[in-house]
């Protein structure tokens, strides 16, 4: 069966024919009718390469953060949250600004070169004991990346402060750009807050947290 792609077709329908065609015509594709085996991971594989750089995926070790705030965290990190700028390379129209400053909102941006984002994360990172000016999107994704590789109760912190982090904002964002509702609290607190909750449950840093002050000891 035929499909032919239409200007009227949506985005993702565009999408999903030119995977499928591209599977089509992999030698995996071809392999897997005559052997009558197939693996989804093999066909993924086949169309992406088998060398995804995923540099980040220490962030996620021995992550006690909340799932919601992982999986928002994994899609900042695949660049793949719909910020206004991804939003327009699909055709939906936005005014393409950042709620929180008027500057453009995009990834780059929103996560921390947005001087409200910036100062949160600047507040988190000294919290935590780390002195560094934040950077844009993916000089703090590589930083993150390479500092949480590392062994020690202060990074598995590091990742929790993180995830939640960027939760927060991206919930605050929404929040703003969908429902016009500012920010009642100042976040940071709320983030720490988080971040001593979920620790109270991992033995490797439960003892180096306050549960009332967020004192980091």
């Amino acid at each position: 069966m035929q499909w032919h792609v239409k200007d009227t077709h949506s985005w993702i329908i565009k999408s999903i024919i030119k995977l499928r065609e591209t599977a089509n015509a992999s030698e995996y594709w071809a392999k897997s009718i005559q052997e009558q085996k197939y693996k989804t991971n093999a066909m993924y594989a086949e169309i992406h390469g088998s060398n995804t750089d995923m540099r980040w995926k220490a962030m996620f070790y021995k992550n006690f953060a909340r799932p919601r705030a992982c999986f928002i965290t994994w899609l900042a990190l695949w660049e793949r949250l719909p910020t206004k700028d991804r939003l327009a390379k699909i055709n939906i129209i936005t005014d393409g600004v950042c709620v929180f400053c008027g500057e453009q909102d995009t990834m780059m941006h929103l996560f921390f070169q947005c001087r409200y984002t910036a100062q949160i994360w600047c507040c988190i990172l000294n919290w935590l004991g780390y002195r560094r000016q934040a950077g844009n999107w993916r000089q703090e994704s590589f930083w993150l990346s390479m500092e949480t590789k590392k062994k020690g109760w202060r990074r598995v912190l590091l990742r929790m402060a993180a995830t939640e982090a960027i939760y927060h904002i991206w919930q605050t964002r929404n929040a703003l750009c969908f429902e016009l509702i500012p920010p009642t609290r100042d976040l940071v607190p709320q983030i720490q807050s988080a971040v001593a909750l979920r620790a109270q449950s991992a033995k490797c840093v439960k003892s180096h947290i306050h549960l009332g002050t967020f004192e980091i000891r």
